[in-house]
């Protein structure tokens, strides 16, 4: 049997978070290509061009252009 907290936790989801780059702002929407070279269609046009937060597949405004390495343990 898990803990209360757990069970009470687990009523509330996490929110999805990303950074990813814009590709296209058309009709209230904008493409993004995250970094694993997927695209999704999200939520928000405020954002022209360059890095944007996503938090529940809506855009939440403009990340910091850093650069990106993946390193393996």
């Amino acid at each position: 049997m898990s803990n209360i907290y757990q069970r009470l936790g687990n009523l509330n989801p996490k929110q999805q978070r990303a950074v990813a780059t814009v590709i296209s702002v058309t009709n209230g929407t904008t493409t993004v290509q995250h970094a694993d070279g997927s695209y999704q269609m999200v939520l928000g046009d405020t954002v022209a061009s360059g890095k944007v937060y996503i938090i529940d597949g809506q855009v939440q405004g403009q990340a910091a252009d850093l650069p990106f390495s993946e390193i393996e343990i």
